[in-house]
């Protein structure tokens, strides 16, 4: 059959009334449902941050007794889960919550999951995830149990099925340039759909291995669109899909790790990393596979660093923020000096005091009006207010163990990565005179009245120096403002 045919409308009404297009379209409708039960997932993920912060909230002014019970334990997540449904429950019935938390029946609760975490840490909490999660891996086991078999084509079947598959694959890639994922991804999945509903038999050894080369392609590129849109899971199991026809496909195994690090599975990225690397040393291009091997290899290994600090910084910030700070033991207190000390003396020896003479005559080129150095502060707040900055500061904040001086010496260095491109950019210097001239730019928009400056210049300014210094999660702005 001609591809010009599959733009008629003829030919799709009668390929719908195919029993295996039937099956497609219903398989369709499932992978609907599983994308928005994967949206879903995802509501909830952004959802937990807000929970965690409601539920620092309630406890806040919970007993001394209670606060020691679940201080250790707060960041594991089955713990927050736990709290959570206590919590919404009593929003519900209108109970208080403190008075649920001091029930019997919750402290057993929470004796029982400090037990578990005394005795096994976070592994052991880990396990009592990995029940629910394996109970939910049964489920979609038992669901693919349940899938009809591959049906054997005969050559007249096989031929339109490679004509769909040709035109998926077509119409897919156009898409993806386009940079339309989803709609890619849709395309792609058809194909996929309508292809793996049927097989060719072993001795039609040409037929089959075409059946099986489009199958991959088609998988691969389904992979790469979920990839785009953060659909980790999808995106795994269209590789997994595309190594049970070939092990030995790189491309498919490098799917595979990417997805498998996006769900946060990295022991199990760096395994198929090394799979990748034994299959890459039969590929033409080993070379190039295995230097993006090696790159892929240190991002897994900087994204597990950062998921560990994240851990840790958990319970860190609901101390910050006050939580479970009645009772700090003397020795807490003891540590947190020591730290500043060290702190001091690391700042010391970072920055040798040199003989310098007085900081250089301020030239002065430039003069802002009021609506420019608007524009000029919420470009810096926007700069900012960019997620790596704020992490970076946040975290020179306790690597300083909150001293003013010793922060601010830090800071310095950082801030001026986000502002060197924006002096050049409105024509200062991009050096610290060309900062300093900036600033008085700013500061020479001031009432000459002494009455300070316009209340929108001024508004803009302090949300500058807010995100400046890490925001209100960052610990220091109560010092500095």
């Amino acid at each position: 059959m001609a591809t010009a045919d599959m733009n008629s409308q003829a030919f799709w009404n009668d390929f719908m009334r195919r029993p295996e297009a039937k099956e497609a379209y219903q398989a369709d409708r499932k992978l609907q449902m599983k994308k928005q039960m994967w949206l879903e997932e995802k509501r909830l993920i952004e959802e937990r941050g807000v929970h965690r912060k409601i539920l620092g909230e309630a406890l806040e002014a919970s007993p001394a007794e209670i606060k020691k019970l679940i201080a250790p334990m707060f960041h594991i997540k089955v713990v927050e889960q736990f709290l959570w449904m206590l919590y919404d429950e009593c929003q519900t019935k209108q109970v208080p919550f403190l008075q649920k938390l001091q029930d019997e029946s919750t402290m057993v609760q929470l004796r029982k999951l400090r037990e578990n975490f005394q005795q096994g840490g976070e592994e052991r909490m880990k396990d009592l995830e990995s029940n629910f999660l394996s109970i939910c891996g049964n489920i979609i086991e038992e669901e693919a149990k349940k899938e009809v078999a591959p049906m054997n084509a005969d050559v007249h079947t096989l031929k339109q099925v490679l004509e769909v598959a040709q035109e998926c694959k077509r119409l897919g890639n156009e898409k993806f340039r386009e940079g339309k994922y989803e709609e890619a991804l849709k395309i792609y999945d058809q194909g996929d759909e309508v292809m793996k509903k049927w097989k060719v038999g072993d001795h039609l050894k040409t037929e089959k291995k075409w059946l099986e080369e489009y199958h991959i392609a088609c998988l691969k590129n389904k992979a790469q669109a979920a990839l785009k849109l953060d659909l980790f899971q999808t995106a795994l199991d269209a590789a997994d899909a595309a190594l049970k026809i070939d092990d030995q496909d790189h491309k498919a195994w490098y799917r595979k790790v990417h997805a498998q690090k996006g769900l946060g599975y990295f022991k199990e990225a760096e395994e198929s990393l090394n799979k990748l690397e034994e299959v890459a040393e039969s590929c033409p291009d080993r070379r190039s596979i295995l230097r993006d091997c090696e790159v892929e290899r240190q991002r897994i290994r900087a994204a597990v660093s950062k998921h560990k600090q994240g851990t840790k910084d958990m319970l860190g910030k609901a101390f910050e923020n006050g939580l479970f700070s009645s009772d700090r033991d003397k020795a807490v207190e003891d540590e947190l000096e020591q730290r500043r000390k060290a702190a001091l003396a690391e700042s010391e020896r970072e920055t040798p005091k040199k003989i310098t003479g007085p900081p250089a005559p301020l030239e002065r080129n430039i003069q802002l009006t009021e609506a420019l150095a608007c524009e000029l502060l919420d470009e810096l707040a926007t700069a900012y207010g960019q997620q790596w900055y704020q992490e970076r500061v946040q975290k020179c904040a306790r690597d300083s163990a909150f001293e003013k001086m010793v922060f601010l010496r830090r800071l310095k260095t950082i801030a001026f990565e986000i502002q060197k491109p924006i002096l050049e950019k409105w024509g200062f210097d991009p050096s610290e005179q060309g900062l300093r001239e900036m600033q008085a730019a700013i500061r020479d928009l001031s009432s000459k009245d002494g009455t300070g400056m316009p209340p929108r210049l001024k508004e803009r300014q302090e949300r500058c120096l807010k995100l400046l210094y890490g925001g209100e999660e960052g610990g220091m702005l109560g010092l500095l403002m």
